[in-house]
């Protein structure tokens, strides 16, 4: 029988406005993401009901690679991540039929959750892209844009998706303003990002000069994955604190915060802590 505090993460959300408002909880949060592998069995042993589709994986279904279960854990072509996302999603519109009457520009292309997304919505409100500056293969096929420095009108969009990007922007205040800018009143950015989850201020990995065009490093380069890089990857450029809020707000969103979402029931655990923190903002 699974303990009181395992069954309690079956389906959670939190949302936080600022550091002072989650430092309380953080070693509670901490000694929750200690139970992860029991949490996961949870999950491996009844599967996952899939946000906004209802739909039951079932364990045999499901793939399981390491430890860090936000990257993992997938199913339906979905990382754990990514169903945090959707979790925010079914409550801010209610239905998959409700988000198909939205303007979505969704800032990925290649990866699972793409293809989930064209799959359940289909591509007449649905704007996928890539940053395709040096990249290795080419993809003709795929629009290119630049977060910092977007092709699209002002108020084109009613719902942006970020998801695992903010750390590698050049100037994430400038795509943050952009993204402002083409979202409509009342539209969402909703986002994930590594997260220095316990400090107000981004950790620094590099900074880009624009006078040279290249990146000065703050200590040893970091690097993720890349579907359209996958031989050099991307640089992170910074990992964000809470002051990403604040960030938000400068840029022109009238409300910012973070969401932590956890359920084993939808297959949303976490690293660190038990679950994924999921960057929710309304123009």
């Amino acid at each position: 029988m699974p303990s009181a505090d395992v069954l309690s993460l079956h389906d959670c959300v939190s949302s936080y406005r600022s550091l002072e408002k989650f430092q309380p909880q953080l070693n509670h949060l901490l000694q929750q993401g200690e139970l992860l592998d029991e949490v996961l069995q949870m999950t491996a042993t009844l599967g996952i009901l899939e946000p906004l589709t209802g739909e039951h994986i079932p364990p045999a279904h499901i793939q399981i690679h390491g430890t860090n279960y936000r990257e993992s854990v997938i199913a339906n072509g979905l990382l754990s991540r990514n169903r945090a996302v959707l979790r925010v999603l079914e409550r801010a519109y209610g239905s998959l039929e409700n988000l198909r009457h939205q303007d979505i520009y969704l800032v990925e292309a290649l990866t699972g959750f793409a293809l989930w997304l064209r799959r359940h919505l289909g591509d007449e409100r649905l704007m996928c892209s890539e940053f395709l500056e040096e990249t290795e293969p080419r993809y003709s096929e795929i629009p290119h844009q630049d977060l910092c420095d977007l092709s699209f009108s002002d108020a084109s969009f009613d719902l942006v998706l970020c998801n695992e990007l903010f750390e590698h922007l050049q100037d994430m205040d400038q795509a943050f303003r952009e993204v402002a800018r083409v979202l409509r009143p009342g539209g969402r950015l909703v986002g994930t990002c590594p997260m220095a989850f316990g400090q107000q201020q981004a950790i620094v990995k590099a900074i880009y000069n624009p006078e040279t065009g290249k990146a000065e490093l703050r200590g040893e380069a970091e690097v993720h994955g890349d579907p359209v890089r996958p031989e050099t990857g991307s640089l992170v450029y910074r990992i964000p604190g809470w002051d990403v809020l604040g960030q938000l707000q400068a840029a022109g969103f009238r409300e910012a915060v973070i969401h932590h979402e956890v359920a084993w029931k939808h297959g949303v655990l976490g690293s660190d802590l038990p679950g994924v923190l999921v960057i929710d903002a309304v123009r």
